[in-house]
């Protein structure tokens, strides 16, 4: 009895010695266990400050990737900077509608040109220009095939439609000018009403003021309130006409305009003093005045997309050399607005530096980097959606 009572200890305590031997190891400890699961998971997309120039520099890449300006320009049907004139010889004529970006006034001076000096008859074309005008948006006659070509005042206009939730498919294939024309003008208090003002103007510089806008452009200052951080219940927007006349009574501090127009305006009735804050230099920087085609013109009849851009381009290359001819030209075309030649003459002065641009490339030529560049700077600060940059 006493000897099995012996061998059943016995048996017990070699039991307790193999167990143990084979214990489970000790868990690992609680930073272990986290850095082996972060080294498990994919790394997580890196937190941009919102507004800053990383997170522009985000969506600039997701723009290129998922919705690049080449899916909406070209500028391979303009015609090249050496080419020759030669008239076609016409078999037939082609007639097409041509949807202006504003009333008929001197702003369509190229086109007028290229009427009246027979470029477009030198290609085969007809062309009658369909006024624009407020609430007249031809780049919506376009899609809807009332025009055959527009000229839009915008060229943002054309990325928003092409990204708006009932999109169409148009393409820009030239522009007039290269730098936008939009600006808040006001008068200088500190400048003698007969000389030039030299102030620049910031963003800041409309908290607390009246700023008159014309009716659908609340997006701009929209745009320039959420870039620079002005309290959008600071700047008392009011709505304004076309003219300058609330600003020169005192009924409004700035009034929105395009630097080839007011400006002159005011000039014409002695304010020399006038002041300009201009968007291309804040951040608005879009073309203007953009020619737009629906994209199954452009690969059913390229042809004739080719001759109206070249005769186009000539009208404007006119321009540019004979300024006071096509001021003249422009007097008599302008039928919508009472024109003298030295308004027109003034205004191709205010908007050189516009159609000549700074980007080394021929007039009307376009770059997919600048179109690029504004698209990522309107979703930035919520003007645009693209599902993919979001």
């Amino acid at each position: 009895m006493n000897r099995s009572i012996v061998s059943l200890i016995l048996i017990a305590l070699l039991a307790l010695i193999v167990s143990a031997c084979v214990a489970p190891a000790p868990a690992a400890p609680a930073a272990e266990e986290e850095q082996m699961e972060a080294e498990e998971e994919p790394m997580a997309a890196e937190e941009v400050e919102a507004g800053s120039e990383a997170e522009f520099e985000q969506i600039l890449a997701c723009v290129e990737e998922n919705f690049p300006a080449e899916s909406y320009f070209t500028n391979e049907l303009l015609p090249a900077v050496d080419a020759t004139w030669e008239p076609m010889e016409c078999d037939s004529v082609d007639s097409i509608k041509v949807g202006m970006p504003w009333v008929l006034n001197d702003e369509e001076a190229p086109w007028y040109n290229a009427i009246e000096l027979g470029y477009f008859a030198d290609v085969c074309l007809e062309v009658e220009l369909v006024a624009g005008g407020p609430g007249l948006d031809h780049l919506q006659t376009l899609a809807g095939g009332a025009v055959d070509i527009a000229v839009v005042a915008g060229g943002s206009t054309v990325p928003s439609l092409v990204a708006s939730p009932t999109p169409a498919d148009v393409v820009a294939v030239g522009t007039f000018l290269k730098h936008s024309p939009y600006i808040w003008l006001g008068l200088d208090p500190d400048t003698p009403q007969d000389q030039r003002s030299d102030k620049v103007l910031t963003p800041q510089d409309f908290v607390g003021k009246k700023v008159g806008l014309q009716p659908g452009n609340d997006y701009l200052f929209e745009f320039i309130a959420n870039k620079h951080g002005i309290p959008h219940d600071e700047v008392e927007l009011m709505p304004a006409g076309f003219t300058p006349d609330p600003v020169l009574v005192g009924a409004m501090d700035y009034i929105g305009a395009w630097i080839v127009n007011q400006p002159r305006l005011m000039e014409e009735q002695g304010f020399m003093n006038w002041v300009a804050f201009n968007f291309s230099d804040w951040g608005w920087d879009g073309y203007g005045d953009v020619t737009v085609v629906r994209r199954e013109t452009l690969e059913e009849n390229p042809d004739l997309v080719r001759r109206f851009l070249a005769a186009q381009t000539r009208g404007l290359n006119y321009l540019l050399e004979n300024p006071d001819e096509s001021a003249e030209i422009a007097v008599v075309y302008g039928v919508d607005a009472q024109l003298t030649k030295e308004q027109a003459l003034r205004r191709f002065e205010l908007q050189e530096a516009l159609v000549l641009g700074s980007d080394d490339l021929p007039v009307s030529h376009m770059s997919a980097d600048r179109w690029n560049m504004q698209v990522a700077s309107m979703i930035q600060y919520d003007q645009l959606q693209v599902e993919a940059c979001e």
